[in-house]
């Protein structure tokens, strides 16, 4: 792709800082057109794009969620992963770089395994809910005279995203003429159409191709494959896997199913479970009648959650669930450590999950995962069913008018979720279970090597 410059528009002088501000929303319609060039003018911004990647001596990057939300953040890793690809691919490997996360959800990033992974100049911080920007705007600071780029893949900052460059007096010298600038460029708000937009290029490609499009990179420049929401576990955490299973009442002779049935949203909550627990059991009985199922039934604190799921409710709908012919047992547990659950997890056949955050993390841990969501575009399996091992299920074609859907968001109403059959999740569910068994059940994953 040709990238050609343009005069200077948008620019600002607040004292001796000079600050340009470019639209970057025309990638929300290039979602959708993959066969549509850019006119001369976008690809001019792109240019910027490209050039502060380049230019860049240190990178930081904001991710999380609304709120806090786990799985905004960890939806973001996609883009995370296909952003550090992108500074291989241009020859920028080993550029410092910081992640800045958080706070809630920091336990899930190891600094050490990025490094090991990308390159040693990769930092971890934990940021406070709301904090992100001033914290980036922080490690600036640290980098007077030189050229930073920000990359804000958070969740919480909506909208349709922007590039920002902004050349400062050097810190280091104040009004010193001839002391060189800091230039900061921010591409800013890129979470809504990275994550929403692009999620009409399939679950192979989006976080790739919303990433080549920003920089300009030639299409497949980056592998699809690599470029996934991911957590990233070590030997050191797959060795604590037994403990835990003994903590947590595990059986080693049992496939052990992780299971996600909260919500702080109630219309996403999915009412009929238990019947797909049971058609589950009958269909082992049937086919594995030796094979033993433990569901662990995985709870986060009860304070954000509505009545009816809190882990009080869990327990009492579960207890007496045996399976068929006492195949199955359930344990229902708070899970407070975000590492621990992801071990567990990672050790998981499959996971059963309504659309929430630890269903995110099932996926960016590769393991099968089987949601229910809402039928249209409010929660839409399309965005949501963020990796290539979510495998959603919903009404298609679509039964309900949106006013309706939006109703039952809005009061709390799980008619429309509940409405999807237990029959349609039990086939995707069996499909994976058997998968599971007949490959000789769970495999170490690789040690995570450096791409570079």
């Amino acid at each position: 792709m040709l990238l050609v410059d343009r005069p200077v528009k948008d620019v600002e002088r607040p004292g001796n800082q000079i600050t340009q501000t470019h639209s970057l929303a025309f990638l929300h319609e290039r979602a959708g057109q993959p066969w549509r060039s850019f006119p001369p003018d976008e690809q001019a911004v792109l240019c910027l794009a490209q050039n502060a990647l380049k230019r860049a001596e240190s990178v930081i990057i904001c991710l999380g969620g609304r709120a806090g939300r786990l799985g905004e953040c960890l939806v973001g890793t996609g883009l995370l992963e296909a952003l550090l690809l992108a500074l291989h691919v241009v020859g920028k490997a080993g550029t410092p770089v910081h992640l800045l996360i958080d706070q809630g959800a920091v336990d899930l990033f190891d600094e050490r395994l990025y490094q090991a992974r990308y390159w040693p100049r990769i930092h971890v911080h934990a940021a406070p809910l709301g904090e992100t920007f001033a914290r980036a705007e922080a490690l600036t600071q640290h980098h007077a005279g030189k050229q930073s780029l920000i990359i804000d893949l958070h969740g919480a900052h909506d909208g349709m995203p922007i590039l920002r460059i902004e050349e400062r007096p050097s810190a280091s010298s104040p009004g010193a003429s001839h002391a060189a600038p800091q230039t900061v460029t921010t591409l800013g708000c890129l979470f809504r159409v990275g994550v929403r937009s692009y999620a009409t290029r399939g679950a192979q490609r989006r976080y790739a191709d919303f990433m080549e499009a920003l920089f300009a990179l030639p299409a497949g420049a980056l592998d699809g494959a690599l470029a996934q929401p991911r957590i990233w576990l070590s030997a050191a955490d797959e060795a604590r896997y037994p403990a835990l299973a003994d903590d947590y009442g595990l059986h080693s002779s049992a496939h052990l199913i992780v299971c996600f049935f909260q919500s702080i949203v109630p219309a996403k909550c999915y009412g009929r479970w238990r019947e797909v627990l049971t058609l589950l059991a009958q269909q082992v009985a049937r086919r594995f009648p030796r094979q033993q199922l433990d569901f662990l039934i995985a709870c986060g604190p009860d304070a954000d959650l509505p009545e009816g799921v809190r882990l009080a409710d869990m327990a009492a709908e579960f207890a007496d669930f045996t399976g068929t012919r006492q195949n199955a047992r359930t344990v229902v547990r708070a899970t407070p450590a975000l590492r621990d659950l992801a071990i567990l997890v990672r050790h998981a056949a499959l996971v059963l999950s309504n659309d929430t955050g630890p269903g995110h993390l099932a996926g960016a841990l590769q393991v099968p995962t089987i949601v229910p969501y809402l039928p249209g575009n409010v929660y839409s399996k399309a965005v949501w069913a963020s990796t290539p091992w979510h495998h959603g299920v919903t009404l298609e074609p679509n039964p309900f008018p949106a006013q309706r859907i939006e109703a039952a968001v809005l009061w709390d109403s799980t008619d429309i979720i509940d409405s999807i059959p237990a029959e349609r999740l039990i086939m995707a569910v069996f499909d994976q279970l058997t998968n599971h068994l007949l490959s000789g059940g769970y495999r170490t994953p690789c040690s995570c090597r450096s791409v570079c």
